[in-house]
């Protein structure tokens, strides 16, 4: 029986749209380039793992697209907000599930300066019980030792247990360690999903 659910943030809970950012801030020929430097690179990982700060991000991206310096230094010091939208419905879904008395938790890659905004502007974070994100423990999903730290430092039980996240490989690396699993690949898929999985809303 599953007492406890654990949410991925990105495209779970949270659209993210880095193409509001580029529109308002990169040039149209420009994007491509800037989606690959920045989004897509092995940096924006370390971001999520906590192994790398804003300021020498800023410094590494600039080094290969310095024409974008200035897009870059709003990116990271004003504007990464713009790139992240509450899914009001999943939202919604979520605090049902409090009310039902599920425990719910959150593990995400995610970077610190922007979790720690979103954790303190958005009031559905209220609704956890607790979490674990790549940022502080610098380990990233599908790294088996994330679920587990999760798992130990609030004595969840892996056959209690369900997560969500829009990504494959993330789910199957919970399932690996007997946790069940949500493949999200379409947000408004959420409730449809929880009720296939015999959860009760």
């Amino acid at each position: 029986m599953i007492k406890n659910i654990i949410f991925d943030l990105g495209n779970v809970l949270v659209k993210y749209t880095p193409e509001n950012f580029l529109e308002k801030n990169v040039k149209k020929e420009r994007q491509e380039k800037f989606i690959e430097t920045v989004f897509k690179s092995k940096e924006w990982l370390e971001l999520d793992r906590g192994t790398l700060s804003y300021e020498d991000a800023i410094e590494k991206f600039a080094e290969i697209i310095p024409e974008d310096r200035e897009s870059l230094e709003k990116l990271f010091n004003n504007n990464i907000m713009e790139c992240l939208i509450p899914i009001e419905e999943n939202i919604k879904v979520l605090k049902k599930l409090k009310a039902k008395g599920y425990d719910l938790f959150v593990l995400s890659n995610f970077h610190r300066p922007a979790f720690e905004q979103i954790q303190n502007d958005w009031e559905f974070f209220n609704e956890f019980d607790g979490g674990v994100i790549s940022c502080y423990c610098h380990l990233l999903k599908p790294n088996q030792r994330i679920y587990e730290l999760l798992l130990a430092k609030y004595g969840l039980i892996p056959e209690e247990t369900l997560f969500i996240d829009d990504t494959k490989v993330n789910v199957e690396g919970a399932e690996k360690i007997g946790i069940a699993g949500i493949h999200l690949d379409f947000p408004e898929m959420l409730e449809e999903l929880l009720k296939n999985k015999g959860i009760e809303l």
